[in-house]
């Protein structure tokens, strides 16, 4: 059933870093067409038929299971190929939504696939329920829903051949052997033999999943690990919490605990009040 619901947005709702300004969902998308674009930033996602989608002089064909992200100010026009093209769709602006999008892969309007559909579609009817609730605050109920909306919108995503979750999936027996021997040393070379790739294709994996390289990941883990032993076995010296979480020496362990955590150990157990 057609349903369209522009949420009551208040001056206080709009300095929101995220803000919901329609959602809808149409049985049969008709045309639509704006040679001067849209004020705000749209996702539209595809449950059934097909349609084309014009951005510029861009053509695209688009179809159930994919979605397409509209930014505000570029012309686009779309229309039904195949009847009944079926479309949820979410209007949204805020300070936060270019850059949400962006971590997303979502750099330029376009058509995009994703990896689970449904979880979109489910993500836009709880924020088209909620915009139709009428609960007090719902400026910032619909702004919290559209942030998870757009964080999920990153693991499933296809900007290449693979989604971030897809990446992950192939990197979770890395990521297990990291947590399994974080006490011990490793190298990428080992890490990369866990999955049979080579090391610049896990750099690869990391890079797309998690936005980091191997490394970089391993010793965050390890100073998270340290800072939960700091917590937990107090007894402990700084120099026996190093080696239990895989330095080979305590000075090394404060130089990159210092580095990212912008704090050396002992100002963290302090700030703490870990004694």
């Amino acid at each position: 059933m057609d349903k369209l619901v522009f949420p009551t947005v208040a001056d206080a709702d709009r300095k929101l870093p995220l803000y919901t300004d329609i959602i809808g969902h149409w049985d049969n998308q008709e045309t639509i067409d704006r040679p001067q674009g849209f004020p705000h930033y749209q996702w539209l996602q595809v449950t059934g038929g097909e349609g084309e989608l014009w951005i510029g002089e861009e053509r695209y064909t688009v179809k159930a299971g994919q979605g397409f992200c509209l930014f505000p100010g570029v012309p686009h026009r779309y229309s039904t190929i195949r009847e009944p093209w079926d479309i949820y769709f979410i209007s949204f602006g805020g300070s936060m939504s270019k850059e949400l999008l962006a971590l997303a892969g979502i750099k330029e309007p376009g058509l995009y696939s994703v990896t689970d559909s449904e979880m979109i579609v489910a993500h836009l009817r709880g924020i088209l329920a909620m915009a139709q609730s009428g609960l007090p605050f719902l400026g910032i109920e619909c702004s919290k829903l559209v942030y998870l909306f757009l964080l999920d919108l990153m693991k499933v995503v296809q900007v290449s051949t693979q989604s971030a979750q897809q990446y992950y999936t192939k990197l979770n027996p890395v990521i297990r052997y990291i947590e399994e021997h974080i006490d011990s040393m490793m190298s990428i070379q080992e890490l990369s033999s866990r999955i049979d790739v080579t090391p610049q294709y896990l750099c690869r994996l990391f890079k797309q999943s998690m936005g980091m390289r191997p490394m970089e990941y391993v010793n965050r883990e390890r100073i998270n690990r340290s800072k939960e032993l700091m917590f937990l076995s107090r007894e402990y010296k700084m120099h026996e919490i190093a080696s239990m979480v895989g330095f080979e020496s305590a000075s090394y362990f404060s130089s990159v605990f210092k580095k990212l955590e912008n704090m050396s150990p002992e100002q963290f157990k302090k700030m703490h009040g870990i004694h």
